[in-house]
C-alpha cells in the first residue's frame, strides 16, 4: 500500500479508498482540490504501483493497513470518507465493522457483497477475471466499456491518454485481478452494521443498470442510508474526469450534510 497526501496543514481528515485497476493519479485533481480544506488521505492499494512488487490481496487487508496507517500517524477521527467502486467496498466494511471513528462517509456506487452460493460467486469471479483480461489486451474492449470521449480529461489527447492507461493495466498481476475481482464482491461485514457515520451512496445515471444490486444491498443494510443520483455520469466519471463538479458537491455534503436526495430512488 502506498499513501499519498495533500492539505497536511488542516485540522481535519479526509480518507480516500479509490477504485481498482486505475492509476493513483487519476484522483489526484480531486485529492488537491479537497486539500483545500481537508488533509486527504489518498490510499494506493498493493497491486496498484508499478514497480513495487505487490499484489492486491483484499479489502480487508487495505482497510486493516489504512486503518494502521491512520493510528500509526496520530489520527484518531476521520472527518470524511470516500469511497469509489471497490473503495466503496472498503468504506462500506470499515463502516460496518466500525473499524476507524468517521463522521461521514460517501460511498461512490461501492460494490456491495455477494449474496449468492459460493460456488455462483466463483463461476461470476471467473468471469470478471476473463473480461478484465480481455480488457488488459485489447484497447478496443477498454475503449467500449469507457468511451475516449468520455473518460479523457479536457485538454488532453485521448490516444496519448488510453496508451497509459493500456500501459498501467499491463503492471496488474493475474493475482490482483483475480483478488481484486473476489474480494471487492465478497468482504465480510456483521449481520448488522457497527458503524453510526452518516452515509450517502451516489450513482451515476448512465451507470444504474450495473450497480442497481450493489444499491440495493447496501439501502437494505445501512437502513438510514442516502442516496444521490448524479445526472449523465458513467462508471467514475465524476471523480476523474469533473473533480471540479465532484469536489463542489462532495464538500457540500462533507461540510454540511446536504444532498440533492432522489426522492425517486426512495421508492
Amino acid at each position: 500500500m502506498v499513501i499519498h497526501e495533500f492539505g497536511n496543514e488542516n485540522e481535519r481528515v479526509m480518507l480516500m479508498f479509490p477504485c481498482a485497476a486505475e492509476p493513483w493519479d487519476a484522483f489526484e485533481d480531486a485529492a488537491k482540490l479537497l486539500a483545500a480544506r481537508y488533509r486527504v488521505v489518498l490510499v494506493t492499494p498493493d497491486g496498484h504501483t508499478p514497480g513495487e512488487g505487490t499484489d492486491f490481496i483484499s479489502v480487508e487487508k487495505t482497510v486493516d493497513d489504512a486503518v494502521a496507517w491512520l493510528k500509526a500517524h496520530g489520527i484518531a477521527r476521520l472527518d470524511a470518507l470516500y469511497g469509489m467502486s471497490m473503495g466503496g467496498g472498503m468504506a462500506m466494511h470499515l463502516l460496518a465493522w466500525d473499524k476507524f471513528p468517521v463522521k461521514r462517509v460517501l460511498i461512490d456506487a461501492g460494490t456491495a457483497p455477494y449474496t449468492y452460493p459460493k460456488w455462483v460467486c466463483k463461476l461470476i469471479g471467473v468471469r470478471d477475471y476473463l473480461e478484465m483480461k480481455l480488457a488488459v489486451r485489447s484497447r478496443r474492449v477498454t475503449e467500449a466499456a469507457f468511451p475516449p470521449e468520455r473518460f479523457t480529461p479536457e485538454g488532453c489527447d485521448p490516444v496519448q491518454v488510453y496508451d497509459g492507461v493500456m500501459a498501467f493495466l499491463r503492471t496488474l498481476s493475474n493475482k490482483t485481478i483475480w483478488n481484486v475481482f473476489w474480494s471487492a464482491n465478497n468482504y465480510s461485514v456483521p449481520d448488522t452494521p457497527r458503524g453510526r457515520a452518516e452515509l450517502l451512496f451516489w450513482v451515476g445515471a448512465d451507470e444504474w443498470s450495473s450497480r442497481f444490486r450493489d444499491l440495493k444491498w447496501a439501502r437494505g443494510y445501512f437502513p438510514n442510508m442516502r442516496v444521490r443520483t448524479i445526472p449523465r455520469m458513467m462508471h467514475g466519471e465524476y471523480v476523474m474526469i469533473h473533480p471540479k463538479d465532484f469536489v463542489r458537491d462532495a464538500l457540500a455534503y462533507f461540510e454540511d450534510g446536504a444532498t440533492q436526495e432522489d426522492e425517486e430512488e426512495k421508492r
